[in-house]
C-alpha cells in the first residue's frame, strides 16, 4: 500500500505488526517520518558515549557491533514494517557509534608512561605554546627517552621549558635535548572533572613534565632519533613548515600590532592565544566573548561568507557574457578553498576541523544546487566530524558549537515555514492597497530594523542554546552575554574579519598596515566591550556541578524541538525546561571531604563553603574543586576560611556531617603512634604516607587509596561515607594498566 507522507514524501508501507492501521499507525506518519533521518547522528553520538561509559574495555571483536543492525535491516519481514526498520536503524546508529569510539581508541594505542621518571629527553619539536605560568611549552615526536626502550617510550610527550622564558622559543622542526622530570597524563582532579588522561591519549600525548634546565637545539644529524628514521615525508615537512609559518605569522602580527591587539590577532588569525593577558581573557570569558577566540564556526562562516560574496561580486561584474560558467557555485569554490587555507593555517585543531566540515558541506550543497543551510546538511557535517574524532562527543566546543547552529537553524526554518503559510493564506491586496506605500523614511529604516533584530534574535536563540552547556563544563553562566555580543559579534563580521582578510590579501604588496591598524581598532572596541560587561554587577554567576543526566536531558530535550515539526516538539522544550530548573532548584550534593592524587590538597566543605589545607601549590585541582562547587573565590582566600584546625604533630582536623571527624597526617608528624592516636571511632584518617591502617576504629586513607588517584568523600543520609575514587589505573584503554583486567573474551 501507499501512503502519502506529510511533506509530500510517498512510502511504501505494509500493516503495522500491532494490528489496525488506524491510531497508533496515523500518529507515527504525522510525525513526519523523512526527519527521521536527522537523528542518525544523535544515535552515532549515543553509541559513542555508550563505548566511554562501558564499565571495562570490551573486546576488539565488539568493532562489529553494527552488524546486527545491517542483518535486521536485511530481513524481508523488517523491511515490510516501519516500525522493525526503524528499530533495525537505531540499533545500526548505536553499533556503528560504539564501532567508531573503539576503532579510535585502538588507533590511538601506544606505549605511556606508568610512573614518574627523571630523564634526558630528545626528540622533535611539533608545536609550541605556552603552559599556564607563561613558560614556553613544546610538543615533541620521534622521542628517545634515555635508559628506556623505544617500545616504553611514548611517540609524543609534552615538556614546559621553565628556564627558557625571555630565550627564543625552538621553532617546529627543531631536535631539542633536554633533562626534564616526566609524569604519566593525571587522571580526574576529582571525580566527574575533566579527564586529561583520556584527552592525551586521543592526541597521542603519552607524558608530560617540566625542565628546570635549558634546552639544547641539535642539527638533525646529531639527533639519535633522526638516525632511527628515513628522511621526513611530504605530509611531515609541510605540517612543520606550516607550524613554523604560523609561529612567524604570530610574531609579526604581535610586532605590526603591539599590545593586546597584537594578541588577540594572533589568536584569531593563526591560533596562537598564547600572548593573550588572563585579565583579558578572564573579561571575555566573563562576557560570554571568550568564543571570539577560538578559531570555530563563527571565524570559518565569517571567512567564507565573506570571501563567497566578495567574489560573486566581482565574478557578477565580468558578466556572462565574458565568463560563460555559474557565478555562485564558482564562489563556492573560491570559498572552499579558502576555508581550507584557514583550516591548515590555522594549526587544524579539532575545533577548526569541526567548522570546515561544516562549511565544506554547506558549500558542497550550494554545487549540487541544494539548500545550503538546513538541518540535513548539518547532521551530515555531525556524522562526518564524530567519524572522524568520535571523542570530540565531549568537546564542549563541538557541543556547543552544533547546539547553537542547530537551535538556529531550526528557529529560521519555523519562521521561514510560518512566513510561507501567512503568505500563502492571505487574500490578494485591493487596489487601493496595491497602489499605497509606505512612507520613504520608513522604507529607509525598515533594513535597519530588520539587522538589527535579525542580530537581537540571533543572540536570543544561540545564547539560550549554549547557556546549559557553558553551565556544566565551565560552572558558570554569564548573565550579560547577550548583550556582550550584540556589542562585539556585529563588529566581528563586519569590522575585524573584512580588515583582517584585506589585510592578508594587501601583505604581499606591502600595504597591510592600514588594514592591521584598522583591525587593532575593532579588536580594541571588542576587548572594551568584554571589559565593560564583565565590570557589571552580577556579570558571572557561578553554578554547581550538574547531576549525572541533566545535559543528557536538556540535549535531547532540544534536538526533539529542533528536529520534529508540529505541537509535539513543545515536549522537548518541556524536558530541557525542566532539566534545567532542577538543575538549580536541587543541585546534587558536593562531596563532603575532597583529596588530590597522592595527597597533595585536601578540601573540606566548612561552614562558609570548601576550606583548603593549603594557600599555594596544586593550583588546578583547587581551582576545579571550588569552581564545581559554584564558588569564586581564590585559592589563598578559600585557605583561610575557618573549617581546619591544627593538632598534633601537624595534623590538621575537620568536623564533616553525621558526626564524622576527619584528621589529615602529612609529612614528618604523621608517624605511626600519631596516626594510631587519630584512629579512632567516627574518625576518617587521610595518611598519604601510610602504607597499612593503624590499629583502631577508623575509617583509613592511605598510600594504596591514594596513588594516583584522587578521592571524593559523601557522608550518606544514613550517616555512613561513602568514597569515589577517580583514577589513572582501570580497565580501559587510555588508563595504566587496563591490560591486566578481565575483558569478555578473558584478560586482554
Amino acid at each position: 500500500m501507499v501512503d502519502a507522507v506529510p511533506g509530500g514524501a510517498m512510502r511504501v508501507l505494509g500493516p503495522l505488526p500491532w494490528g489496525p492501521r488506524q491510531g497508533i499507525g496515523d500518529w507515527v506518519l504525522r510525525l513526519e517520518f523523512r526527519r527521521a533521518v536527522l537523528w542518525l547522528p544523535v544515535g552515532i553520538g549515543l553509541g559513542i558515549w555508550a563505548y566511554f561509559a562501558w564499565p571495562a574495555e570490551p573486546p576488539v571483536m565488539a568493532i562489529l557491533a553494527p552488524l546486527p543492525g545491517l542483518m535486521l535491516l536485511a530481513l524481508p519481514i523488517v523491511r515490510r514494517f516501519m516500525l522493525l526498520r526503524v528499530l533495525a536503524l537505531v540499533a545500526l546508529a548505536l553499533g556503528l557509534g560504539f564501532a567508531l569510539a573503539l576503532g579510535a581508541a585502538v588507533r590511538a594505542e601506544g606505549p605511556r608512561l606508568g610512573a614518574p621518571v627523571t630523564a634526558t629527553l630528545e626528540g622533535r619539536v611539533v608545536a609550541v605554546d605556552r603552559a599556564a605560568s607563561g613558560a614556553p611549552r613544546v610538543l615533541l615526536e620521534r622521542a628517545t627517552l634515555f635508559g628506556y626502550g623505544p617500545e616504553r617510550t611514548p611517540a609524543r610527550m609534552r615538556v614546559a621549558l621553565l628556564e627558557q622564558q625571555g630565550e627564543p622559543v625552538p621553532p617546529p622542526g627543531t631536535w631539542l635535548m633536554v633533562r626534564a622530570t616526566f609524569f604519566p597524563p593525571s587522571a580526574p582532579v576529582e571525580p566527574g572533572a575533566f579527564d586529561f588522561a583520556r584527552h592525551a591519549y586521543f592526541e597521542g600525548i603519552g607524558a608530560t613534565g617540566f625542565a628546570r634546565n635549558p634546552a639544547l637545539m641539535l642539527p638533525a644529524e646529531e639527533a639519535a632519533g633522526a638516525r632511527a628514521e628515513h628522511a621526513p615525508g611530504l605530509f611531515t615537512r609541510l605540517r612543520l613548515g606550516l607550524s613554523a609559518l604560523r609561529l612567524n605569522l604570530a610574531d609579526a602580527l604581535r610586532a605590526r600590532m603591539p599590545g593586546r591587539a597584537g594578541a588577540f590577532a594572533a589568536a584569531i588569525i593563526v591560533g596562537d592565544r598564547s600572548a593573550i593577558e588572563e585579565v583579558d581573557a578572564e573579561a571575555l570569558r566573563i562576557s560570554s566573548l571568550a568564543h571570539l577566540l577560538a578559531i570555530s564556526g563563527l571565524h570559518m562562516g565569517l571567512l567564507t561568507a565573506l570571501v563567497f560574496s566578495g567574489t560573486r561580486a566581482v565574478l557578477a561584474l565580468v558578466g556572462p557574457r565574458w565568463l560563460p560558467l555559474n557565478v555562485k557555485k564558482l564562489a563556492a569554490v573560491f570559498a572552499l578553498c579558502a576555508a581550507a587555507g584557514y583550516l591548515m593555517l590555522s594549526g587544524g585543531t579539532v575545533a577548526t576541523q569541526r567548522a570546515f566540515v561544516m562549511v565544506a558541506v554547506a558549500l558542497f550543497a550550494v554545487l549540487i544546487d541544494r539548500p545550503a543551510i538546513s538541518l540535513r546538511g548539518l547532521a551530515l557535517a555531525a556524522i562526518i566530524v564524530l567519524a572522524i574524532h568520535p571523542v570530540a562527543l565531549f568537546n564542549p566546543g563541538f557541543q556547543m558549537s552544533f547546539a547553537a547552529t542547530t537551535a538556529l537553524v531550526a528557529a529560521y526554518e519555523a519562521l521561514t515555514a510560518r512566513r510561507r503559510r501567512r503568505e500563502a493564506g492571505r487574500e490578494e491586496a485591493t487596489g487601493d492597497e496595491a497602489r499605497a506605500t509606505p512612507l520613504f523614511a520608513l522604507r529607509l529604516v525598515q533594513p535597519l530594523t530588520s539587522a538589527a533584530g535579525a542580530v537581537l534574535f540571533t543572540s536570543i536563540i544561540a545564547g539560550t542554546a549554549t547557556a546549559p552547556f557553558a553551565g556544566v563544563h565551565f560552572n558558570r553562566v554569564a548573565t550579560w552575554g547577550l548583550l556582550a555580543n550584540l556589542g562585539a559579534v556585529p563588529v566581528m563580521g563586519a569590522w575585524i574579519a573584512p580588515a583582517g582578510i584585506a589585510a592578508g590579501l594587501a601583505a604581499p604588496f606591502g600595504l597591510a598596515q592600514p588594514f592591521l591598524d584598522l583591525m587593532g581598532l575593532g579588536i580594541e572596541w571588542v576587548l572594551s566591550v568584554a571589559h565593560g560587561v564583565a565590570a557589571l554587577p552580577g556579570a558571572d554567576h557561578a553554578v554547581p556541578a550538574a547531576g549525572d543526566g541533566v545535559l543528557g536531558a536538556i540535549a535531547l530535550g532540544g534536538l526533539w524541538a529542533a528536529v520534529w515539526r508540529g505541537p509535539w516538539r513543545v515536549g522537548g522544550v518541556a524536558v530541557a525546561a525542566m532539566a534545567a530548573v532542577l538543575w538549580q532548584a536541587d543541585p546534587p550534593p558536593r562531596p563532603a571531604l575532597l583529596i588530590a592524587a597522592e595527597g597533595r590538597l585536601v578540601g573540606l566543605m566548612g561552614p562558609e563553603g570548601r576550606v583548603l589545607d593549603r594557600a599555594r601549590g596544586q593550583g588546578y585541582a583547587a581551582e576545579t574543586w571550588l569552581r564545581r562547587d559554584g564558588d569564586r573565590v581564590s585559592q589563598e582566600k578559600a585557605a583561610s576560611r575557618p573549617g581546619f584546625s591544627d593538632g598534633e604533630g601537624g595534623a590538621r582536623l575537620g568536623q564533616m556531617p553525621g558526626g564524622w571527624r576527619v584528621a589529615v597526617l602529612k609529612g614528618r608528624g604523621a608517624t605511626a603512634e600519631r596516626q594510631a592516636t587519630y584512629c579512632t571511632e567516627h574518625t576518617l584518617l587521610v595518611a598519604p604516607r601510610a602504607a597499612q591502617k593503624p590499629p583502631g576504629r577508623c575509617r583509613f586513607i592511605g598510600f594504596d587509596s591514594l596513588q594516583a588517584r584522587s578521592v571524593a568523600v559523601h557522608v550518606l543520609p544514613h550517616g555512613t561515607l561513602s568514597l569515589v575514587t577517580a583514577k589513572a589505573t582501570g580497565c580501559r584503554r587510555w588508563q595504566v594498566g587496563w591490560r591486566r583486567c578481565p575483558s569478555f573474551g578473558g584478560t586482554d
